[in-house]
């Protein structure tokens, strides 16, 4: 039988959970109660008073934090974004946010990238102009956690990814580093070269992975000989 769990996210933290979900996982705040790894759960995620039910598998626990692999990622997705439709309690709402933002000329959206508050800039990541990856990350309130969901981003832009493997402050986070070799839109010969940062562990992962691109997985073999 499933364990079950219930845990309150705000907007904000939901909106950081999208690079998450497209890989089929999420991360929530620990329970009083923190499950044993590879343990199944109910979660129950409530926003705002209302509430989304998901099966999930955990697979790490740290920092404060649970990792969950979603036993149907779709149905999850589907259930969570509904959370996000609900009208929030101090705001004008994601929904509202997303539309004010859609109005916005181009010049409009960059000033927010450059300058706008997390919420807003976890939004423009959805925008369908992806040069404004590169901006929101010269937005000087941005914060690590921010700059490891867009390294794992799967419609990030490439120019953005490079931008990250450059800075030498996020690469000595070592979730970054994993973010950014496992992503498909990293140029190949940047995920490569990472590889040097990641320990052996996380090498022997990657080279067995099938959800890693083929060039990536190739090279762990190669450098675990």
């Amino acid at each position: 039988m499933s364990k079950r769990l219930h845990v309150r996210m705000n907007r904000e933290q939901l909106l950081e959970q999208s690079a998450h979900l497209e890989h089929g996982g999420m991360m929530v705040p620990s329970p009083r109660e923190v499950p044993e790894p590879m343990t199944d759960v109910s979660v129950q995620i409530e926003t705002n008073g209302v509430s989304a039910q998901v099966d999930a598998r955990v697979v790490h626990v740290a920092d404060g934090q649970v990792g969950l692999a979603l036993l149907d990622a779709a149905q999850a997705r589907t259930r969570l974004l509904s959370l996000l439709d609900r009208p929030g309690e101090s705001d004008d709402g994601a929904g509202n946010l997303r539309l004010r933002i859609t109005r916005m000329s181009s010049l409009e959206k960059q000033n927010l990238a450059l300058s706008g508050n997390r919420l807003e800039r976890m939004a423009l990541l959805k925008d369908s102009n992806k040069g404004l990856h590169t901006l929101v990350l010269k937005n000087r309130k941005i914060t690590s956690e921010e700059v490891r969901m867009l390294a794992g981003f799967r419609n990030a832009n490439p120019q953005a990814l490079q931008k990250i493997a450059t800075n030498a402050e996020w690469l000595r986070d070592g979730r970054i580093v994993t973010a950014l070799v496992g992503n498909p839109k990293t140029p190949p010969q940047v995920a490569v070269r990472l590889l040097d940062r990641l320990p052996n562990a996380e090498i022997r992962r990657l080279a067995r992975a099938s959800d890693v691109p083929p060039a990536i997985a190739r090279a762990a073999r190669r450098k675990l000989g």
